[in-house]
């Protein structure tokens, strides 16, 4: 989306008319026939500058520039706005998300990057529960798909703030077996 750019156009933003010049309320768009003596409704400058200014408004705002060969920036800029606002609770950080459901309860997932053996981690939530988490499933991840990757993951507690897990090495204890971190989803409210 980008502003009108014609040899025609103005250089600054016209004052608009008065409001109410037609005689039709509340305003729609008529076809018209010209047989009939019904003028089909024509675009004034004052409408076509009000609809670019109100889908720039939003573009501007999110921080992108005018693009006249990118007709996806409205949606682009949408997305940008409610997620930093966190509109409706929804939250994207760098590894992890959060996104409120139907009924008052939050979905949090997540990731955890790096290699771990047998030991206790704790995983903070980037912005808590309002009430509870009613559950947290750590997963221990093998992204080699390696015989030696067997670390599975338990959980330990969880509060509002996040949970513990303990990642537990199958046939023993030491650190010979590792796993490439942990993914998790948590449910609360």
């Amino acid at each position: 989306m980008n502003r009108i750019d014609g040899p025609t156009r103005a250089a600054a933003l016209p004052t608009p008319a008065a409001t109410g010049t037609g005689t039709a309320s509340p305003g729609f768009f008529a076809h018209g026939n010209l047989l009939g003596g019904v003028p089909y409704t024509t675009l004034d400058p004052d409408w076509c500058n009000a609809v670019q200014e109100e889908i720039l408004a939003p573009i501007e705002a999110a921080g992108l520039t005018p693009d006249k060969a990118n007709h996806a920036q409205l949606l682009a800029a949408l997305s940008i706005l409610f997620v930093a606002n966190g509109a409706g609770g929804v939250h994207i950080g760098t590894d992890q998300v959060s996104l409120p459901l139907p009924g008052g309860f939050i979905v949090k997932a997540g990731q955890y990057s790096g290699a771990l053996v047998e030991q206790s981690l704790t995983i903070p939530f980037d912005t808590a529960f309002p009430t509870k988490c009613w559950a947290a499933l750590p997963i221990a991840v093998n992204s080699s798909a390696g015989a030696t990757r067997d670390v599975w993951a338990q959980l330990v507690s969880s509060a509002t703030t996040g949970f513990t897990a303990f990642l537990n090495k199958s046939g023993g204890t030491g650190n010979t077996d590792s796993s490439d971190g942990v993914v998790w989803i948590a449910l609360g409210n």
